[in-house]
């Protein structure tokens, strides 16, 4: 069941917008995004009521460790520097964390993010492979 939870706010995943990319040389690109239906559900007084688009949670490129098919990336301040990696929800925000990548199964993507200057626990899993568009 795919999930985007930043903070208790679950954004949903718009699979339309959202991919998964693998690289031959290993190298791991997520874009995935929220959902505008889950945006406007939580209504004007919700914790993200001033935002005007969904989340979306990106990783450009960024080396993985493979181990038996699956990937992981450990996600600190320095990769950040070093990657294009980050949160975007009106301005980027940084990401830190773990990402594991079945590329068969899921991606899941468990730490924090910078929102509006604060940490926001984030929680992403999206059941793979993602529907390509026709």
């Amino acid at each position: 069941m795919d999930r985007f939870v930043l903070g208790d706010t679950d954004f949903a995943v718009d699979r339309s917008e959202s991919s998964v990319q693998v690289a031959p040389d290993g190298l791991v690109t997520v874009d995935v995004w929220g959902t505008t239906e889950a945006l406007d559900a939580q209504g004007d007084t919700g914790p993200f009521g001033w935002a005007i688009h969904p989340p979306r949670l990106y990783l450009t490129a960024v080396p993985a460790t493979w181990t038996g098919g699956m990937a992981t990336v450990k996600i600190d301040d320095s990769m950040a520097d070093l990657y294009d990696i980050g949160l975007y929800l009106h301005e980027h925000g940084d990401v830190t964390g773990e990402l594991t990548l079945d590329p068969a199964r899921t991606l899941r993507i468990s730490g924090s993010a910078r929102v509006g200057g604060r940490a926001e626990s984030i929680e992403v899993r999206v059941d793979l492979p993602l529907l390509l568009p026709e």
